[in-house]
């Protein structure tokens, strides 16, 4: 049996969900261009696309809005919340409040209709939501009736470009394939467990440094550099001394990441003080190094940051969010994990000692 470290280019699944890096630079959300979807559509669209294969976001909508207001005025869960977040990491917040939740429906029916699928989906995601606006100083309980989910991140105050950046960020983070904590949700899934354990399982992969948290040291190295001309001697010495440069390159795309382009561009919008336009003349500019030193594109986690953060929010907040977006992907995944009804178990390659 051939071995390859880390399973790379080992097909262990079909998938109707989504392609990742196809010639290169592709990803397309149940054939639709991902890119594209960020042109027309909204995340509440695309989440009812990758979870029950329709544009239509009527029932993600209305179940997200009943979820979110229930847990807003859930004493227990609230009382629970204001206790560990002054303890835990928002991470730790978030993967130990989807568990108290829970849910039976996926073990009590035999089979989930969409309408089962998007209600639990969205009740996931509200609940995510909810932890992650709960960080804000100012309230985030006027929902858009356009971005519904972006709005209920975001203070009441944001505008109209900066709930479009943020929608636009969550639908890039919709889905990417077999990655490490997809994967890991349809291994809990194969098991025959229910959705939150295995939404769990990919909030906990998603913790790991090597998955998570490229975005979070991207905007660390860019606020390192006070001016362009620091770094390019900055970068430059990193360089020389082998040090990785997180948010460059991709294990998949080889051409371009075409979510990078997206966020770019709505920093650069956003971008209105001096701090904020130096700092992303000085993400230009190490861009520019990777691209001339070591021929690297930027994943969509070196802008990502930038934008995030523009977008007010704290460090710690970058991977929650993307837990916020990529919590229909692993949903879509562990639903039709549960149909193929296959344990995935793969065989180890012994390395020990011989019989003693």
């Amino acid at each position: 049996m051939e071995f390859s470290p880390g399973l790379r280019g080992v097909v262990a699944g079909e998938t109707s969900i989504s392609t990742v890096g196809k010639e290169g630079t592709s990803l397309r959300y149940r054939g639709y261009d991902a890119t594209d979807l960020t042109k027309n559509n909204t995340y509440e669209q695309v989440a009812s696309l990758i979870i029950a294969d329709s544009l239509n976001d009527k029932d993600f909508k209305k179940s997200f809005s009943k979820y979110y207001l229930e847990i807003s005025k859930d004493q227990k869960i609230n009382d629970l919340l204001n206790e560990i977040k002054q303890t835990l990491h928002p991470m730790d917040v978030i993967r130990t409040l989807v568990s108290y939740k829970g849910e039976l429906t996926t073990l009590r029916k035999q089979q989930l209709d969409k309408e089962d699928k998007t209600e639990l989906s969205a009740r996931i995601n509200a609940t995510v939501c909810y932890i992650i606006a709960s960080y804000h100083e100012e309230s985030c309980d006027e929902l858009d009736s356009q971005y519904l989910v972006a709005s209920s991140l975001l203070p009441n105050s944001s505008s109209k470009d900066q709930l479009e950046a943020l929608d636009d960020m969550l639908i890039l983070y919709a889905e990417h394939g077999f990655n490490a904590s997809t994967f890991a949700t349809r291994v809990t899934a194969s098991t025959r467990a229910d959705l939150t354990g295995a939404i769990v399982s990919g909030i906990a992969t998603l913790k790991g440094e090597l998955h998570g948290g490229a975005n979070e040291r991207a905007v660390e190295l860019i606020n390192s550099f006070d001016s362009v001309e620091e770094a390019i001697d900055g970068v430059k010495q990193l360089l020389e001394k082998k040090k990785k440069i997180m948010g460059f390159g991709h294990g998949v795309y080889k051409v371009q990441d075409p979510r990078s382009p997206i966020v770019k561009s709505w920093v650069e919008k956003l971008a209105q003080t001096e701090f904020s336009k130096n700092r992303f003349e000085i993400a230009k500019k190490i861009d520019q190094i990777m691209d001339e030193e070591k021929n690297l594109f930027p994943n969509v986690d070196f802008y990502g940051g930038l934008l995030l953060a523009e977008l007010g929010f704290e460090v710690d907040l970058f991977t929650p969010i993307f837990v916020a977006g990529r919590s229909v992907g692993w949903a879509a995944h562990y639903f039709e994990q549960r149909e193929q009804d296959i344990l995935i178990r793969p065989a180890a390659k012994y390395i020990g000692p011989s019989e003693r």
